[in-house]
């Protein structure tokens, strides 16, 4: 005899719901190609604690230096800055002293802002416009394209070539919606990487090559760059996005973004404006980052779109986010945070961290990838440095 079991409904409809979110997720993992695969969804389950000294150890930053950003492409600028042949910017980037430069067959290119010869600086302003640049210590003069043109004393010195001795080049690309990329890299191969797998910029918000650049500013802040990433931004519940949506004014801020291009660059825009704009981070030490806005146009500026007050108005909301930084370092510092579990972004920089140190261990020795000494040993260079010294010290008249 078979013996009648009574079901609940309840129970039916229960085993039911989780048979549903078991195929659901089965499907997510195994069959959605954008979704996490198996092994990410248990790495979800729970990150790895942060080491001690995250946010607050000067030689953990410095490895993070050559772990990151020495090798590690980043998003420096935008094409529509560069107008004429001459057209450039200098800024930091951790630490790398960087220009942009428009050359006159219309490519923006890269280099250390350092003369070959004494390491000093080629462009000290933060922009400017000059088809020739020149290092104040001796003389020395780069063209648009980084070609060393002049060295007083040395044009008629035997084994000195010019076409050896031109400014430092940083690998440099375009992307389809005229972000520019830099990696600080000395390898040959890092050029070779195509940094361009992210989407494609020139979709968003209308932004191409053809807008056009307004106006440009930085702040200090004295927060740890790594505050910056979401996870960190979650730990307090701090509205990030909510701030940074009311960088115009306050009657229509429905803004796109923040959109993040690449780790340390952002862009947000106005549905119903042509203005959007680029927040560039560069770390300059454990405690301090600089903190630089670019603003821009896709259409021909407009003096009321930018006025002085909506200037002020984004001015006054970068400020605020910069102190809502410093606010979340202070307490991640002060309040013993660095070895609290830390999410994907602050996994992922870990594991790069580790790698690197992983790679210096085995090689007992620091790992520089971004050290212009590794572009300076050619013998060319090696030949005209021992004809310099010997110059400055056999004569006066040298001592330029």
């Amino acid at each position: 005899m078979i013996e009648t079991v009574n079901i609940s409904p309840f129970f039916l409809c229960g085993a039911a719901l989780a048979l549903a979110a078991s195929l659901f997720w089965f499907y997510r993992i195994f069959f959605n190609p954008t979704s996490t695969t198996l092994a990410n969804v248990q790495l979800l389950s729970k990150w790895p604690d942060l080491p001690q000294g995250w946010w607050t150890d000067s030689e953990r930053f410095q490895t993070e230096k050559r772990a990151i950003f020495s090798q590690t492409w980043i998003c420096a600028s935008h094409r529509c800055r560069f107008v004429k042949a001459g057209d450039y910017i200098a800024f930091d980037i951790a630490g790398f002293r960087v220009l942009l430069m428009l050359g006159k067959d219309g490519t923006v290119r890269a280099f250390h802002n350092i003369c070959r010869h004494r390491a000093f600086p080629v462009a000290k302003k933060a922009s400017g416009s000059s088809t020739v640049l020149g290092c104040r210590y001796h003389g020395w003069s780069y063209d648009t394209k980084g070609q060393l043109t002049k060295a007083p004393h040395f044009d008629n010195v035997p084994g000195f070539e010019k076409s050896q001795n031109g400014l430092f080049p940083i690998h440099t690309r375009m992307d389809d919606g005229g972000f520019i990329h830099v990696n600080m890299s000395a390898s040959e191969a890092a050029g070779d990487e195509d940094p361009l797998h992210l989407k494609k910029t020139s979709q968003l918000a209308g932004i191409s090559q053809n807008s056009h650049f307004i106006d440009s500013w930085e702040i200090k802040g004295n927060f740890n760059w790594k505050v910056i990433v979401s996870d960190s931004q979650q730990t307090f519940q701090t509205p990030t996005t909510d701030g940074i949506s009311r960088l115009f004014s306050a009657k229509d801020s429905m803004l796109t973004g923040p959109q993040r291009l690449r780790l340390l660059t952002t862009i947000s825009s106005k549905p119903s404006s042509p203005l959007w704009y680029q927040v560039t981070y560069s770390p300059d030490s454990v405690g301090q980052t600089t903190v630089r806005c670019d603003v821009y146009s896709t259409k021909k500026p407009d003096p009321h779109a930018f006025d002085s007050n909506t200037k002020a108005s984004l001015k006054q909301q970068i400020q605020a986010l910069v102190h809502q930084h410093e606010g979340i370092y202070t307490k991640l510092a002060d309040l013993g945070c660095d070895t609290s579990s830390g999410g994907y972004e602050q996994a992922k920089i870990a594991n790069m961290v580790d790698a690197h140190l992983e790679k210096e261990k085995l090689q007992g020795q620091e790992i520089k990838p971004a050290a212009i000494q590794q572009q300076c040993r050619s013998a060319a260079y090696m030949q005209a440095e021992g004809i310099c010294k010997a110059m400055e010290c056999g004569s006066e008249e040298l001592a330029w």
